[in-house]
């Protein structure tokens, strides 16, 4: 019996101590990528990025609190839409909602197609409603990427308008084939598919739905559009800050035609800013922005809604216990 006790203590403690060894290389990890890409960004040296931003007086105080603010009002909005999402589960504080949100941030910063973003929330929650967490984290993405669509599209089209973008007939067709295809295509699979692995999933993603309100899924969209709203107006300052000469609604063209391309591209979020940053070259260049201004922008951007939530975010995995873990598949708290 001794020899049992002292065979699980020492278990215990084995894991333990991996577990401390995974959270302090996840939170290595994602330092070390966020530090390289600051210091051997190709677009912009760091010396360069710091000489812009005296010289457009972003370190007034005044500056960094109003921008300071708005990256809060930003993570605020998208810790009640995660919070709002997750009480089809279980009610959750805001604190809660807060670590849950921000360790997942870490955890997908490194990690292709925000995957990482998936796997951290469910350690928060029991095995058995782990699958139902992966769903809701699914919405809370897609509510957001149809918000950066609805503004992304209208602000594209007016792009086109507004500059004269040429683009051939040839691109509109096959971008147009593109669609219907992938359209039809799923459209066949769904009602033909004999796979009754994909049949059975397709299932399951219906009864998990069906214990979502209405009201959930609105809050949802409605939160996704706030957010939006909050995080391109902060994009605008900075352009007004840097003295900038469009108005709110010139600048909100370019803005949500970037915001837009940039969603569809599949990305690392830590090569999130340098998607961004081509995209916004391309479209800031025939605006009559200069280069040095849009990757500066971009940047700061990152630090602000990536970065610095990211070092919060690692200081909670850092101070994540190891009984909560073991506690997860009974009926784990935070």
């Amino acid at each position: 019996m001794n020899c049992f006790r002292i065979a699980m203590t020492l278990s215990n403690k084995i894991k333990k101590m991996f577990f401390m060894l995974f959270k302090i290389s996840i939170v290595i990890i994602a330092l070390h990528y966020i530090q390289k890409k600051l210091t051997t960004n190709e677009q912009l040296s760091f010396t360069a990025f710091i000489n812009f931003l005296t010289k457009n007086d972003l370190f007034l105080l005044k500056s960094i609190l109003f921008l300071s603010f708005l990256s809060i009002l930003n993570w605020f909005i998208e810790i009640l839409k995660w919070q709002n999402l997750v009480k089809s589960v279980k009610k959750i504080t805001i604190i809660q909602a807060l670590k849950q949100s921000l360790v997942a941030l870490t955890f997908s910063i490194f990690t292709p197609n925000k995957i990482g973003d998936y796997a951290a929330k469910t350690i928060y929650f029991s095995a058995s409603k782990k699958p139902q967490i992966i769903f809701l984290n699914f919405l809370n993405n897609m509510g957001q990427l149809f918000s950066t669509c609805l503004f992304g599209i209208v602000g594209l089209t007016l792009f086109f308008i507004k500059y004269n973008v040429n683009i051939s007939h040839q691109s509109i067709s096959r971008l147009l084939f593109i669609t219907i295809f992938s359209i039809l295509l799923i459209m066949f699979i769904l009602k033909y598919g004999k796979s009754q692995i994909m049949s059975r999933k397709l299932k399951n993603i219906i009864d998990l739905n069906k214990h979502i309100s209405k009201t959930i899924h609105i809050n949802n969209i409605m939160f996704s559009v706030i957010r939006y709203l909050i995080f391109s107006f902060q994009f605008y300052v900075l352009l007004v800050l840097v003295n900038v000469n469009l108005s709110y609604f010139e600048a909100m063209i370019p803005i949500a035609s970037i915001y837009l391309l940039s969603s569809v591209v599949p990305t690392i979020v830590l090569f999130d800013f340098a998607v961004k940053g081509s995209i916004a070259l391309y479209i800031f260049k025939i605006v009559g922005i200069n280069e040095i201004t849009t990757i500066s922008i971009i940047t700061l951007m990152w630090i602000l809604n990536v970065v610095i939530p990211t070092l919060i975010g690692s200081y909670f995995i850092l101070n994540f216990n190891f009984a909560q873990l073991v506690n997860s598949s009974k009926n784990i708290t935070v």
